[in-house]
């Protein structure tokens, strides 16, 4: 990881639970890369590095943009929170979503019950 550009934080880590929180709210509202990228203003190419946490610029670890962030809660009528990792810790080195599957599987049910139960 480029500890020049992010310390000691593991980026990568909180870019793949950034990309997993994409695509879990993306799959529940029903829509494809191409419908969200539409809604958003962003290229598909874009939708898909950021769902994998990937960039094509050096260190190709994915970094979006907050007006991205934002621009992909408006088209996928979310606050932005629900696409931020580990929002109730303190920062930690590594997204603790990361941590093993069992967690991954708790923020997707936690997603899907958020968004069940959002009626706006």
């Amino acid at each position: 990881m480029d500890e020049t550009r992010w310390g000691a934080l593991d980026w990568g880590t909180y870019a793949y639970s950034f990309g997993h929180r994409l695509v879990v709210i993306r799959k529940v509202r029903g829509y494809s890369q191409e419908v969200l990228a539409e809604r958003s203003g962003l290229h598909r190419n874009q939708i898909s590095n950021l769902e994998r946490g990937t960039s094509n610029r050096a260190p190709h670890v994915a970094d979006p943009l907050l007006s991205t962030v934002y621009r992909l809660a408006g088209a996928l009528g979310v606050p932005p929170a629900y696409l931020l990792p580990d929002l109730r810790e303190s920062v930690a080195t590594a997204s603790f979503e990361q941590s093993s599957p069992a967690e991954l599987s708790a923020v997707e049910e936690a997603l899907r019950d958020l968004l069940e139960r959002r009626t706006d």
